[in-house]
C-alpha cells in the first residue's frame, strides 16, 4: 500500500527557535532524510510557505477564482510530504511519528488509483 505522509507546520515556531536549535532541526531532518531514503526510496518534498501559493476555486455558479493564499487558512500550513510504501496504516504512522520533531502534526493519507 502506498501511504502520502504531510509535514504540517504551525506558523511562526521557526522564527522562535534559536540558531542552535535551528542547527540541531537541520541535523535531525538530515538524518531523516537519510533513514526515509534508505529504507523506503522515498524523498521529502517541501513545499512554498503560505503566502507563496495560490488557490484555484471553483464556485456554485462554475465560475473560478484564483486567491492568494493556501486553499484552507489556519495557523498550521502544508509544508511538504513523502510518500512510502507500507505493509499497514499503522507502519505508515510509525514513519509519520519519526517525521515529527517541530510543533505540528503529519497525516497519514492512503492513496488509491490507478496510478497508484
Amino acid at each position: 500500500m502506498k501511504f502520502m505522509i504531510t509535514f504540517n507546520h504551525v506558523e511562526g515556531v521557526w522564527d522562535g527557535l534559536s540558531e542552535a536549535q535551528r542547527q540541531e532541526h537541520a541535523g535531525w531532518l538530515e538524518r531523516f532524510v537519510t533513514e526515509l531514503q534508505t529504507e523506503k526510496g522515498a524523498s521529502l518534498v517541501f513545499v512554498a510557505p503560505p503566502a507563496q501559493r495560490k488557490t484555484v476555486r471553483m464556485d456554485r455558479n462554475r465560475q473560478q477564482q484564483v486567491t492568494d493564499g493556501p486553499a484552507i487558512a489556519g495557523r498550521e500550513q502544508l509544508g511538504g510530504y513523502y510518500i512510502i510504501e507500507a505493509e499497514s496504516m499503522e507502519e505508515a504512522v510509525e514513519w509519520a511519528k519519526k517525521g515529527r520533531w517541530l510543533e505540528g502534526s503529519n497525516e497519514v493519507l492512503r492513496l488509491f488509483g490507478p496510478s497508484v
